[in-house]
């Protein structure tokens, strides 16, 4: 699963609270699967309940999540390209979008069905995957992209890396949209933001020199960007312990966040 995933994390809650939960845009779609209650989500306004097993298209913007009873779900954060490799469907589709598995493909969806009821499902969810790995072909070019924007943590110029990899613009932003599902600007800016927290984390008293570091003009710039993708200011999201947001842009390879009568997370 290298290819297409980038790490597993495991979330428990024992939905006693039922404090809305934030999480912001980080360039990459997830599967997840519930065992316990699905996590009810806000869009446009309105609360209702998520499904068992869904791909959780890119997000452009915040999300709000709150528990909706005792939950326990597993989550497989897949590559910024690596849901369209393994599904082989246009990412730009999905985007913002959360799409039942059986939407997909039964086989699959029959499978996951039964994973649900395995203690301990990784090794089962990661041979459920590799039975519908598609047949089409990635994008090289656009993998290249994804890698150097990545590494260059979103301060990047597009036209020249365009240029660079013989690509007109246009045709980037395109085949980004297509494999990504998120034009590649917007993807920088995630990218560039999801940097400023860990480092921010580190060294809470040098806003200023971080955000100039990660390539803002100053302070205000940074807390402008940050309430466009995430709704509220760097210090609101760093100050919340509990807050899914400030988990989930810290974690590693392998996560496992739990919640018991407001307990810190693991």
């Amino acid at each position: 699963m290298r290819p297409y995933v980038a790490c597993f994390w495991i979330l428990e809650d024992d939905g006693q609270s039922c404090t809305p939960q934030r999480v912001i845009p980080d360039g990459r779609p997830e599967l997840i699967l519930n065992w316990k209650e699905p996590f009810q989500v806000c869009e446009t306004g309105h609360w209702h309940k998520q499904t068992r097993a869904f791909l959780a298209g890119q997000l452009e913007g915040p999300l709000l999540l709150r528990p909706n009873g005792p939950a326990q779900m597993l989550g497989v954060r897949f590559h910024p390209h690596g849901a369209a490799l393994l599904f082989g469907c246009p990412m730009r589709e999905l985007t913002g979008r959360f799409t039942a598995v059986e939407d997909f493909s039964p086989r699959f969806s029959r499978r996951l069905n039964e994973i649900l009821e395995v203690p301990d499902p990784i090794s089962s969810v990661e041979d459920a995957l590799t039975s519908v790995i598609s047949s089409r072909p990635g994008d090289p070019l656009i993998a290249e992209v994804v890698q150097r924007i990545t590494l260059a943590k979103g301060a990047i110029d597009l036209a020249e890396l365009a240029r660079q990899l013989g690509l007109g613009i246009r045709q980037l932003e395109r085949r980004f949209l297509m494999e990504v599902g998120l034009p590649p600007k917007l993807f920088c800016r995630i990218q560039r933001l999801n940097r400023i927290f860990p480092l921010l984390d580190e060294r809470p008293a040098n806003w200023v020199e971080t955000a100039i570091e990660c390539g803002y003009y100053d302070q205000a710039h940074l807390i402008r960007e940050c309430r466009s993708l995430a709704g509220t200011t760097p210090a609101v999201l760093l100050a919340d312990e509990a807050d899914f947001a400030r988990h989930f842009y810290m974690r590693g390879p392998v996560s496992h966040l739990s919640n018991t009568a407001r307990a810190a997370a693991l």
